[in-house]
């Protein structure tokens, strides 16, 4: 049986059927405009979604970590109009719009692999973050952004707990090594069908 554990943190992952808690499964929700850092600072764009209240697997059953699953994307349904929204932090302006250019990029409802964080970016000392974050890294090479847009994520397993790196460039390592981890695992036979 495949296992992998890169790190004294991670947890051992096994090509074994998923078990509970997993597959938790979040419908379509539209993706927000987050705080920039994951594609400014560490070369790890995120698609940041809203953790849904009445989620107890989320809110109460899951640890704050890393993660790993699988997500679709597909043009926001519900309005595709083009508009600017500032960043929550800085004053940057950003285009959110709604997916429209996802046609180019890849084939709409796709199952794509991604790598997420549930947690509060405690390495960033952010006193701006009450609640628990969830921001997605997908696994793929976007040629466009694509805030606005709805994402529908199902997650499959845990990689390690949230831990505050001394540094960004730890970070950045870390994040490098959460990657190969969920793009090693994603491969095997046990989350294939899922």
């Amino acid at each position: 049986m495949k296992s992998i554990q890169k790190r004294s943190c991670d947890v051992l992952i096994e090509d074994k059927p998923v078990q509970p808690p997993y597959p938790i499964n979040l419908p379509y929700q539209e993706i927000n405009v987050g705080f920039g850092r994951g594609s400014s600072d560490l070369n790890c764009p995120t698609a940041n979604i809203d953790i849904p209240k009445d989620n107890d697997d989320l809110n109460k059953n899951l640890p704050t970590g890393v993660y790993f699953g699988v997500c679709k994307l597909r043009p926001n349904s519900h309005n595709l109009e083009k508009t600017k929204q500032k960043r929550v932090l800085s004053n940057n302006e950003v285009e959110v719009n709604k997916g429209i250019h996802l046609k180019d990029e890849c084939e709409i409802d796709t199952k794509l692999p991604c790598v997420l964080s549930i947690g509060y970016n405690i390495t960033y000392d952010d006193n701006q973050i009450k609640s628990r974050s969830l921001e997605v890294h997908i696994l793929k090479d976007f040629e466009h952004k694509f805030y606005g847009a709805e994402m529908q994520l199902t997650i499959l397993g845990y990689i390690r707990p949230e831990i505050k790196f001394n540094s960004l460039d730890e970070l950045m390592e870390g994040i490098e090594i959460d990657k190969q981890v969920a793009s090693e695992v994603l491969t095997w036979q046990s989350f294939q069908n899922i």
